[in-house]
Formats: structure tokens, sequence, C-alpha cells
């Protein structure tokens, strides 16, 4: 889907290549096959001429507006991704083409350092200082055949918890005490990636426990994601100047903590990795 810019671009732009079919048409008429019906060429030439100039105010036009600022703002994606394990941390954008502020923060597409299991696609990444953050925590209270059944806190402050795992998942039911309980299934996978994510909002800091329906498998990993909204808490960051807005994305403008884990069979207390 074009971007903003773009949108606006091309719609500056339809108008000219209206007026290029009026151009082209007399044009092609100046060289009839037979000579007696040839008409007068400054007569045919005056229109083109006259579709050229509007057709070029038009781009000049174009070209001049084409531009954002603090009422037509540019959306940027830019997130803050922390590995709670080796307390690495980095900037993310899945910006295609970052703006001039999103720069400060991201430099190349080495996604090789991010949490297992995070990156997906292009993404553009730069080093960020790791902060003080509560992680995220899972511990397995039973692992059967075709199911995992878990204890998962999101970290104090966090507004939601992401689990990605390297295995497709066919259920997922979350449960907190006098809360209640939801149960919904999960279908399709997401490409270039681990197949499965499962986004949680709104669970209390005193655990939620996760049951997952997922086919048998010697190993499963699992990476547990504690989101807290905003960027301010991370040092050296700059707000964003007023022809910026953050992008749509679920994962964007927020402080991801992560924990990774490597469970088995047998596993009742996992080893992060």
């Amino acid at each position: 889907m074009p971007n903003a810019r773009w949108t606006a671009a091309i719609l500056l732009r339809t108008p000219a290549l209206a007026l290029f079919g009026l151009v082209v048409v007399p044009l092609a008429e100046l060289f009839p096959p037979d000579p007696a019906t040839r008409p007068d060429r400054a007569a045919v030439l005056s229109m083109p001429l006259t579709a050229l100039l509007l057709a070029a105010g038009l781009v000049a036009t174009g070209l001049v507006v084409d531009d954002f600022d603090a009422g037509r703002p540019q959306r940027t994606h830019l997130a803050y991704v922390m590995d709670a394990g080796t307390r690495t941390a980095h900037w993310v954008s899945a910006d295609t083409d970052p703006a001039q502020w999103t720069r400060q923060y991201v430099s190349g597409h080495d996604t090789s350092a991010l949490p297992a299991g995070y990156a997906r696609g292009t993404l553009w990444t730069g080093p960020a200082p790791a902060i003080a953050a509560a992680a995220p925590r899972a511990t397995v209270l039973a692992h059967s055949e075709n199911t995992l059944k878990l204890h998962v806190t999101a970290g104090k402050g966090a507004r939601s918890v992401t689990l990605r795992l390297d295995r497709p998942i066919a259920h997922a039911t979350a449960s907190a005490g006098r809360f209640g309980s939801a149960s919904v299934p999960v279908t399709g996978t997401r490409a270039a990636t681990w197949p499965s994510e499962i986004r949680f909002r709104g669970i209390p800091a005193q655990k939620a426990q996760i049951t997952l329906r997922i086919p048998k498998a010697d190993r499963i990993r699992l990476t547990v994601i504690g989101e807290t909204d905003g960027l301010t808490a991370v040092p050296g960051f700059v707000p964003r100047p007023p022809h910026l807005v953050a992008a749509t994305r679920e994962d964007g403008d927020l402080i991801a903590v992560t924990r990774s884990y490597s469970l088995t069979n047998d596993s009742q207390v996992p080893p992060a990795e």
C-alpha cells in the first residue's frame, strides 16, 4: 500500500497523465495518410501546447506541495527491544525508507542479535542502551503430548504480553482468577519467522495461566515479550518532530523486553536461553 507521501503524489500527477493523452492524440493527427485531409498545423498544435503548459504547472505544484508538516504528518515505526537474558538492546524499525528522525536510531539491516523469533521480514536496526525494566517470565505447569500450560508474567507496568513459538498453535486459552478466562482458536501462520504469535492485553501482575494446543514436538522454543507503551524511558530518546506520527503497527512505539526458553516434553521449570 502506498504511504501518504506517495498517495498525495499520485493524486497530483493523475491530471497530468490525463492531459498527456490530450497531447498525444492531436499530434498523431499531424500525420494522416491523405495529405488533402491534413489540418492546419498551428490549430492542431495550439491544443497540445496548452495541455503541456497545464501539465507542467500541475507537476511543478505537486513537487512543491509534496511534503509533510504538522498538518499532514508522515507515519514512522520505531520500537525498543531488549533481551533480558543477554541485556542487549536494539532500536527496530519496519519502515521501508525511514525518516531522518528515525535514522537517528537505526542504521542497517542486521537482525542477527535480536531476540529469538522476533525478526520478521526486512527490518532496520541500531544499537540501544540497556535499561532497568521488569522482564516477563514463563513457568511450565504441564507439557503433555499436545498441550502446553504456562504461568506467564508480563513484567511490572507492561500493558500486554506476546508469546512467539517456533511451532504452530491450534488453540489458546488465558485465565486470570477473578478476571475470568478467554479461549480462542488460532489460525494461520506468520511468514518469514516463527509461525505462531499470540498477544494478550491486560494480564494482571500476579500472573495468568496460558494453555496452548500445540502439535507434539521433542523441543519447543518460546519467546515471551512484555510490552510497555512509550519510549521516553530509554536514555537518549528524542521525541518525534511535529511532522511525524507513530505508525499503526501493533509492535511500534513501545518498549519490548523479552525472555526466551527452550522446552522439552518433560520441562517443568525451563531454563532461559
